[in-house]
This record gives structure tokens, C-alpha cells and sequence, in this order.
């Protein structure tokens, strides 16, 4: 029973040590430390932070294998490097995302089990006025997608395709692997324009602006759909997939790429909990993304599994 009870102990106060964090990423502690700026006085001096505050968190970062410390100067830990914007595998958006607007949603948790009600109206709609917190999800999603991503040559082959469009594609992360391997390929990453705004022209991919909502340009025979529906609900998923059957040719190949809810140890539940606080959406299981498909007139062709949580579907129209 002790060993119960010291559990829930430390459950409750988990999140000390990851707002801790996330204030150090905010503050850019970890990149300031890496551009040698690494003494207690250069990073006061370089934040204007209160001394006795700072000292408090500095010391607790050190203490929980953030930083080291040798005689007056500090030094990143394998754990912080992955929290520096330059890093090729960088979390630090995400670590950053996680502790604002969805923090704030799983405190009105109880609000909206009671009414079925999410936080936002429409959370995209609400970051996409705001260009700081709309750079930080983008860059949060990007961080974890080159991760996601990096063997969907190996699970797709994508040679019989003309062109190839990855629609609601964030920063570009899938469609940028996929221009490695078939450089030669038209491809389309298709976005809202202030998701465009975020990027650099690239030679290799084409930058449309619209909206998946309105309609799809009619530019690919294979249109990619990567954790796009989970965002919604069925009204909305529905409008999505109907655009998209619309933009494709006959015989134009559909890939979704999303988790499957049944396949999963918790059946997703905890993730689910958080689509009902964001957005009024939850993660579905295998059939009811087939389902989905057939209502919009999709004909099922395969599914495979992607990487740990992640399985493709593949269908035409």
C-alpha cells in the first residue's frame, strides 16, 4: 500500500518538473547555456530575471539532469540538447506547446466532461490570428513528424504516381522525405495561407494556399492525408474527404495516415480526452476510419502499419 500511495504522491507534482522545463524553453536557458553564455550571472544578465527565482530554477534543472554544473558554469545534459532550437532533433516547440493552450484546456477538463463542450470553439482557427503561438504548434508538429515520417519511402512506394500532394502537411515534413527519394516527382504540399507565410520557397516542392474545408486543387493522382482527421469531428471529417475525392482523378489513390484507437494498449483514451478538451474530436479506431471512407465514397485497398502508434491506409476513389 506504501508503494501505491508514494506513487500517486509523485504522479501529483509531476508536472513541477516539466513547467520547470518549460519555462527554461521559453526563456531559451538551454540555447543561451549552448552559445556559451554559461555562467549564472551571463544568464541573469542576458534575461533580466529575478535572482533568487532564477537560482531556484537553474538549481532544480541541475538537479534533475538538465544541466550540469562545474565550479560557476553550467553545461547541457543529453536530455537538454534535444531542448535547443538548433538541434536536428530539437523537442524544444513541443515542449514548449504543450505547456500553454492545452494546458490551459486540461484545467477546464471537469467543464468539459460535465457538458461535452471543448475549451475552443476551433483551437486552429484561434492560432491562426496569433503568429507566435501559430509558429510554435507548426514547429511543435514539425518536430515530431521528422521522427514519424522518416521511413514512409520504405512503407509507400509512391514510383507509379505522377504528382503527389500531402494536404494539411504543416511545415512540410513528410512531403520533404518523400522529395529524397523521388526527387523527380511533382510534388504539392497544400496548406492555409498563413502556414505557407511559415516557410521557404523550396524547388522541390510546390507551396499551394487554401483551405481543405473549400476545396482541393485538382493537381495529384495521390492525395496524403496525415493526422488531419483526428483533428475533427465526423461532420467536418466527412467535409475533408468529400474535397478530397472531388481533387482526385478516377482511379486517384487516398493515403491516411493516422493512429488507430483499437490497436493501442489504453484504446487511446488519454489521447481522446485531450482531442475532447481541444477540439470536440477524439481518435478513432481502424473501422471507423474505413467507415469514414466508404460513406465518402472511397473504396478500401489496404492498411499497414507506419511506425510504433501510426498505421496507413490506403484507398481509391
Amino acid at each position: 500500500m506504501n508503494d501505491v500511495r508514494n506513487e500517486l504522491k509523485r504522479m501529483f507534482t509531476a508536472y513541477w518538473e516539466y513547467l520547470a522545463v518549460h519555462t527554461a524553453c521559453k526563456l531559451d536557458i538551454f540555447d543561451l547555456i549552448q552559445a556559451k553564455h554559461n555562467t549564472y550571472s551571463d544568464v541573469l544578465q542576458k534575461l533580466s530575471l529575478n535572482v533568487d527565482t532564477a537560482k531556484l530554477l537553474i538549481s532544480a534543472l541541475v538537479t534533475q539532469g538538465y544541466l550540469q554544473q562545474n565550479e560557476n558554469k553550467y553545461y547541457l545534459t543529453d536530455k537538454s540538447v534535444l531542448l535547443t532550437e538548433r538541434h536536428p532533433l530539437s523537442l524544444k516547440n513541443a515542449c514548449i506547446l504543450w505547456g500553454m493552450e492545452h494546458m490551459d484546456a486540461w484545467q477546464n477538463l471537469e467543464k468539459t466532461i460535465r457538458t461535452g463542450v471543448p475549451t475552443f470553439d476551433n483551437y486552429f482557427e484561434y492560432i491562426s490570428t496569433k503568429p507566435n503561438k501559430l509558429r510554435n504548434y507548426h514547429r511543435a508538429m514539425y518536430e515530431y513528424a521528422i521522427e514519424d515520417y522518416k521511413n514512409i519511402t520504405k512503407k509507400i512506394d509512391f514510383s507509379s504516381y505522377k504528382s503527389i500532394m500531402d494536404v494539411g502537411g504543416g511545415l512540410g515534413a513528410l512531403i520533404e522525405n518523400i522529395a529524397k527519394v523521388y526527387p523527380n516527382k511533382q510534388l504539392h504540399l497544400f496548406e492555409k495561407p498563413e502556414v505557407i507565410d511559415l516557410l521557404s520557397n523550396s524547388e522541390k516542392i510546390n507551396q499551394l494556399q487554401g483551405d481543405f474545408f473549400e476545396d482541393i486543387p485538382n493537381v495529384s493522382d495521390c492525395i496524403i492525408l496525415s493526422r488531419v482527421i483526428h483533428d475533427w469531428n465526423d461532420k467536418y471529417a466527412v467535409n475533408i474527404l468529400k474535397n478530397v475525392f472531388k481533387a482526385l482523378p478516377v482511379n486517384g489513390t487516398l493515403i491516411v495516415i493516422e493512429n488507430f484507437a483499437d490497436k493501442m494498449p489504453d484504446k487511446a483514451s488519454l489521447l481522446s480526452l485531450n482531442m475532447a478538451v481541444m477540439c470536440k474530436s477524439y481518435e478513432r479506431t481502424k473501422n471507423d476510419y474505413l467507415n469514414l471512407l466508404q460513406n465518402t465514397g472511397f473504396k478500401w485497398q489496404s492498411t499497414k502499419k507506419l511506425n510504433n502508434l501510426q498505421y496507413i491506409i490506403i484507398a481509391k476513389k
